[in-house]
């Protein structure tokens, strides 16, 4: 396996504006002498490489770092950048938010003016498209309409997300040298890479199992087509099947009154245990609860692990809903969800 296939592609989404350029300039030197390169657009774009396409490409990456101020929130671009990565599923997981002081995104209202740029920008090309007589041939006009409009349909939700993110602010980054940023990056990445491994490791201990498998019922079609060999039919009663079974336990050799049906009875395959499933869901928190208490139906929960973004917890499946609460101090939270499935994320305190 080639270097590169081992090491996951990072990409770095930010404003072409001075502070966040400078951020994702110092991002990627530190990056870089902790030996691992950093993705971006003025180094990895091309002269004439197609822009949106590297835009998509940034929006199905697996770890982006996201380096969020005004102009970002702003900007028809990094806002394509970002709806991609928000429709690629695992939004949480995939993004790693530094959000630069200048930023009000904590009430509602300044989120609504958010909403209300946006709204403006679609009314205002609206606009201007009706203004011209003939509206035939506005191929990317009418696409830029759609962006702005599916644009202020999410950025009150996406901000959202981010404000419930603790980011930390950017000096404390630019001070430890973004020793989180690149802490919690590194862990997911190996999170992922052992689970990619373990994934490895089960096929190829699967595919030599199968293929015993296969050959045993050739066999034992063989069998049944040639009347005899290993196996030979017997329409004795039950008791007989059992004393045929028990007898060739003891005496290998004596294999003749064992049947097909004997040897593959259905009252004998395993049935799976439900009560020993379990699902891993990841709870979102703000920050002052990351560290706080958690308890599934009133019980301890088992806490896998806390990062600056989540909680996650491993709980046993059941036919009902889980009742989750967290507490620290006195600030609590709790919620009913129904949960049928792994890797399930649950916002909670909101």
């Amino acid at each position: 396996m080639d270097k590169s296939d081992k090491i996951p592609a990072i990409y770095i989404s930010y404003a072409w504006n001075s502070e966040s350029e400078s951020i994702a300039e110092a991002i990627e030197n530190e990056f870089q002498q902790r030996g691992v390169r950093i993705i971006r657009d003025k180094i990895d774009l091309r002269y004439k490489g197609r822009i949106k396409d590297f835009m998509e490409q940034i929006g199905q990456g697996k770890y982006v770092i996201l380096i969020i101020s005004n102009k970002y929130l702003r900007s028809e671009n990094c806002m394509f950048e970002l709806l991609q990565i928000f429709k690629n599923q695992d939004f949480y997981e995939r993004i790693f938010p530094v959000v630069l002081d200048e930023v009000k995104i904590a009430r509602a209202t300044d989120r609504l003016e958010l909403v209300k740029y946006w709204e403006n920008e679609a009314n205002s090309l609206d606009s201007k498209i009706r203004e011209l007589k003939e509206l035939s041939n506005l191929q990317g006009v009418t696409e830029d309409l759609n962006l702005y409009t599916e644009i202020r349909g999410n950025i009150a939700n996406l901000t959202n997300i981010l404000k419930d993110i603790n980011t930390l602010n950017t000096d404390r980054h630019i001070s430890s040298d973004f020793e989180q940023l690149f802490s919690l990056l590194k862990k997911r990445m190996k999170t992922d890479l052992d689970g990619k491994t373990g994934s490895l490791m089960i096929k190829k201990l699967v595919r030599p199992a199968v293929l015993i498998i296969g050959i045993v019922f050739v066999l034992l079609a063989f069998n049944v087509l040639s009347g005899g060999g290993i196996f030979k039919a017997n329409k004795g009663s039950d008791q007989d099947m059992d004393e045929a079974i028990v007898d060739s336990s003891m005496n290998p050799a004596n294999t003749d009154s064992i049947s097909i049906k004997e040897a593959i009875r259905p009252e004998e395959t395993p049935v799976a245990d439900a009560a020993g499933i379990t699902y891993d869901v990841a709870l979102v928190v703000p920050s002052n609860m990351t560290n706080g208490d958690v308890y599934v139906d009133g019980q301890p929960a088992e806490i896998i692990d806390r990062t600056l973004i989540f909680i996650n917890i491993r709980l046993r499946k059941k036919s009902g809903s889980h009742h989750i609460e967290i507490k620290n101090g006195d600030e609590n939270c709790a919620t009913d969800k129904l949960i049928s499935q792994d890797n399930v994320q649950i916002t909670l305190c909101n």
